[in-house]
């Protein structure tokens, strides 16, 4: 996995700062999300894999799922680094691409995605509350991604980047436990 990040850095760093210059982040992240679910397809992969199969094949393959695609200004750039990738063998790392391609985006946007884990169902005010506080202290917008996990107890989990900030009762009772022993 670590080989296929590395791959995928200097592709999705030439990707992100084409996309910036032509003030098309949005398009090319819509972009690289479909081309990361469809090399992701079972049978995608398999025709992208098979030795038999050129890379002008699987070129038309990958810009047949773009043709749909609206908001690419320029449908010749999206074709030669499909291209490109497979010139190289490298479609099949398209998923890293697109993630590292979002990393970049939102530290260029100042944004980010907080998963919530919760005993129960947040407020409306309770998230309002929650995405100032961390807004503040993280200096980016923040969208929540709040998910249920009973086994909580109570309180909840957060987790921003590296930033992890266990409020669960669970938690709470893990530590004590722990102090205790000690």
């Amino acid at each position: 996995m670590s080989d296929t990040i590395t791959i995928a850095r200097p592709y999705a760093k030439a990707v992100f700062y084409h996309a910036l210059a032509e003030k098309q982040l949005a398009a090319w992240s819509t972009i690289l999300l479909n081309l990361a679910q469809t090399v992701q397809n079972k049978d995608a992969e398999q025709f992208i894999c098979n030795p038999a199969t050129t890379t002008e094949l699987q070129t038309k393959l990958m810009l047949a799922v773009c043709a749909k695609i609206s908001g690419a200004s320029d449908m010749k750039d999206v074709e030669h680094f499909i291209g490109l990738l497979a010139a190289n063998r490298r479609l099949l790392v398209l998923p890293d691409i697109y993630a590292q391609y979002e990393a970049l985006r939102a530290e260029q946007e100042k944004t980010m995605t907080a998963s919530v884990s919760s005993f129960k169902a947040l407020t409306q005010a309770q998230q309002k509350q929650l995405i100032n506080s961390l807004s503040l202290r993280l200096q980016r917008e923040v969208t929540l991604d709040v998910s249920i996990d009973e086994s909580l107890l109570g309180g909840a989990i957060i987790r921003a980047g590296d930033l992890v900030i266990d409020g669960s009762v669970r938690g709470k009772l893990n530590k004590l436990s722990s102090n205790l022993a000690a």
